[in-house]
């Protein structure tokens, strides 16, 4: 239900990713329960529990000439509260294949609109909170920036509010890229219906049982760690 192509209209190389698939697939609710990724992510939360929102598969094949822009997480969901997302390669990648961070970004206090991967065209993001995407790369002296060579079994754990994109994204991919991600939400986190532009998945999950203005609570939604 919730796959995404946003693969450039005439291109033979694929960006697409899909989440909330660990019910389909036994591989990832394998990891999901029985790996230390909650607790790693309740540990940096200082968390008491923690539940898994969202599992995210990525895959941008070789070729692909887009990539994620400048963005965080937070408006594209309908979650608020103490999130954070742990980014897992799922073969080797160097860093011009990885991620890039502006740093301290998350302490902003800033929401910024949400664009769209294909085209980076900004969803209409009702309300006065959301502030356009600064034009990162044009002032760059003006930031730090993160990122990491990883392999296998590496990690990478950022704020549901931080900056973030992939390093190549405006270069073709020399080669494809599998990325996972889990998205976690600490004792605080709520359910909150976004707008119009989330009413799809807000609908889905509150069909499911999930509470709107509420702690979460959805077995989509399971906890996987707790003191």
């Amino acid at each position: 239900r919730f796959f995404r192509d946003h693969t450039p209209t005439g291109a033979c190389s694929r960006y697409v990713f899909e989440y909330w698939t660990w019910p389909q697939t036994p591989q990832f609710e394998d990891v999901i329960r029985n790996s230390p990724l909650g607790e790693i992510a309740g540990t940096l939360m200082q968390a008491n529990h923690v539940h898994m929102v969202m599992d995210n598969w990525f895959m941008r094949e070789a070729g692909a000439s887009n990539g994620a822009p400048w963005h965080h997480d937070e408006p594209y969901f309908d979650f608020g509260g103490t999130l954070c997302i742990i980014w897992i390669p799922l073969e080797r990648a160097p860093i011009e294949d990885g991620l890039t961070f502006v740093r301290g970004s998350h302490r902003w206090g800033q929401l910024y609109v949400a664009p769209e991967f294909s085209e980076n065209v900004p969803f209409v993001c009702e309300g006065n909170q959301y502030q356009p995407v600064p034009d990162i790369d044009a002032h760059s002296a003006d930031y730090e920036f993160l990122s990491w060579e990883v392999d296998v079994g590496d990690c990478l754990v950022f704020d549901f509010r931080t900056l973030h994109c992939v390093t190549n994204r405006d270069q073709s991919a020399q080669q494809s890229q599998r990325r996972m991600t889990f998205r976690f939400g600490a004792d605080n986190t709520i359910f909150s219906p976004r707008g119009k532009w989330t009413e799809e998945t807000s609908s889905f999950l509150m069909d499911l049982g999930q509470k709107p203005n509420g702690p979460i609570d959805c077995d989509l939604m399971p906890k996987v760690w707790a003191l």
